[in-house]
């Protein structure tokens, strides 16, 4: 019997822990989407290179594009603005001298990355909510409910990535460039089966035929969730 309550306490306290992180990583996130939408000449800048690329790609292949170069458009274009969204994203802590008060929140490491991660995926989806749109109206892409799945995937994937690098390059002279050079290599995986799953939606296949792309998309997340979790704490301490 105390064996018993003793594993129930462990698990009761680990429960807790995992409840603090979360609910200490929604606050960070929800204080920089606020200053985000405060200072929303930086989240315009995000949206207009966004429907300004998709403009210039539905001129580019015309209103008659495949589903293929339709899908390759979104996700290059997604891509590109998840760098102008996360250069900021530890940058503006480590210049402004707020990183030393997000360390001395009474919670883990990684608490502190997930609330970074949840703020870039939210900002990432709402762009990706845009392009959707203009595809559907530029570029005669047919709408279906399941691309917002896997385009919540690929917010979250590319927020994952985008938030751990810039922690690592938060403190470089040219932490903009770095960024960009490392992100692409670790979004490769992302852009891939994202692209491929969004091809095969556009053109009509079945939920089941893209779920190798889904599961690639989900095995991402989970591979680098584990990296970060082990990792995170040695990147910000630097």
């Amino acid at each position: 019997m105390p064996l018993t309550i003793e594993k129930w306490d462990a698990s009761t306290g680990a429960t807790t822990a995992a409840f603090a992180t979360l609910h200490t990583a929604l606050k960070i996130a929800e204080k920089d989407l606020r200053v985000e939408f405060r200072r929303s000449y930086e989240l315009l800048s995000v949206l207009t290179f966004s429907l300004a690329s998709i403009l210039v790609c539905s001129f580019v292949s015309g209103a008659s594009a495949t589903p293929v170069v339709s899908a390759a458009f979104l996700w290059v274009i997604l891509f590109f603005a998840s760098i102008l969204v996360f250069t900021t994203s530890f940058t503006r802590e480590a210049d402004k001298g707020t990183l030393l008060g997000l360390k001395t929140i009474p919670c883990n490491a990684l608490a502190i990355l997930l609330g970074k991660i949840f703020y870039g995926a939210a900002l990432l989806f709402l762009v990706e909510i845009v392009l959707l749109v203009c595809a559907v109206v530029f570029l005669n892409a047919a709408f279906r409910a399941e691309i917002l799945f896997v385009f919540f995937l690929g917010a979250l994937s590319l927020a994952s990535a985008g938030s751990f690098i810039s922690a690592l390059v938060m403190f470089s002279e040219g932490k903009t460039l770095l960024l960009s050079f490392l992100l692409f290599p670790v979004s490769l995986p992302v852009l891939i089966s994202g692209s491929a799953a969004t091809a095969k939606m556009l053109g009509g296949s079945t939920l089941g035929e893209i779920m190798p792309a889904i599961e690639l998309l989900i095995a991402f997340l989970l591979l680098i969730f584990l990296v970060m979790s082990l990792t995170f704490e040695f990147v910000i301490e630097e």
